[in-house]
């Protein structure tokens, strides 16, 4: 599988290769199904082929496309797509569309080197860094992760559950509607009811290491529910503290 040339990472965590590809809408069909068999192969928890038939937007519609490809079984085992939502408010907001990472590589390095070559090529290509990070989803652990990066004061993580949401439940409505139109949206609990295809995507829910994440999830959502996440972050010092976390260079990063 070629890169697109412009940001390759090696990661070192059993001999992968952190790639980004062209936008999703430019991808070979040879490339799409090999992403999707190896992905298939790499979360057996997870009924992926059938995500992809029902969501192959997921990844064709992406602007920025990163794979994570195990050298040593020649098979993809990590993907990051993201693409661009326009606010009515102007604000720039990243849609993450995926952030898969197979079950034998968590807990590492591919993560975050994911992340690292993400923002790279994003920043590359002349863009800001986005003032709203925005994802749907059933997964905890992908709350927790989030959660990691909004340690710094000018950061503002939605839900934050502790039922100080006020202030942010404009901006949340705002992209709720944006990243799933026309879909009913609880901007206390920030549930979007009903949205996930498939429905059974997850053979069983996965557990944070944090028993009240995993209790607000389970409290909160049915299979096919999704929770919207979002980091807010408005100031150049909230963005820095970010790709400085994923030791992304600093010299070409506009805000």
């Amino acid at each position: 599988m070629a890169d697109d040339g412009r940001a390759t990472r090696p990661d070192g965590r059993r001999g992968v290769e952190i790639l980004t590809l062209p936008p999703g809408r430019d991808l070979p069909a040879e490339t799409e199904k090999r992403i999707v068999d190896g992905l298939v192969l790499a979360m057996p928890g997870l009924r992926t082929r059938r995500l992809f038939t029902l969501r192959r937007d997921m990844l064709t519609q992406a602007d920025y496309v990163v794979v994570g490809v195990d050298r040593e079984r020649d098979r993809v085992v990590a993907l990051l797509t993201s693409r661009w939502a326009e606010l009515p408010s102007g604000r720039n907001c990243l849609h993450i569309m995926i952030q898969f990472v197979g079950d034998a590589y968590r807990n590492g390095v591919v993560f975050k080197e994911s992340w690292a070559a993400h923002f790279t090529r994003l920043l590359a290509d002349g863009r800001p860094f986005p003032e709203v990070i925005a994802l749907k989803t059933y997964n905890p652990v992908v709350h927790r992760a989030m959660s990691a990066f909004s340690g710094h004061p000018d950061i503002s993580l939605y839900p934050d559950l502790t039922g100080e949401d006020e202030s942010r439940a404009a901006l949340a409505t705002e992209v709720a509607a944006a990243l799933a139109p026309g879909a009913p949206f609880d901007p206390v609990r920030g549930v979007i009811p009903g949205i996930g295809r498939p429905l059974d995507l997850y053979r069983e829910r996965p557990l944070s290491h944090v028993p009240g994440t995993n209790r607000y999830f389970a409290e909160h959502t049915e299979p096919g529910d999704r929770v919207l996440c979002l980091l807010h972050v408005p100031t150049q010092a909230g963005a820095h503290s970010i790709l400085t976390a994923l030791g992304v260079p600093l010299t070409s990063a506009r805000c």
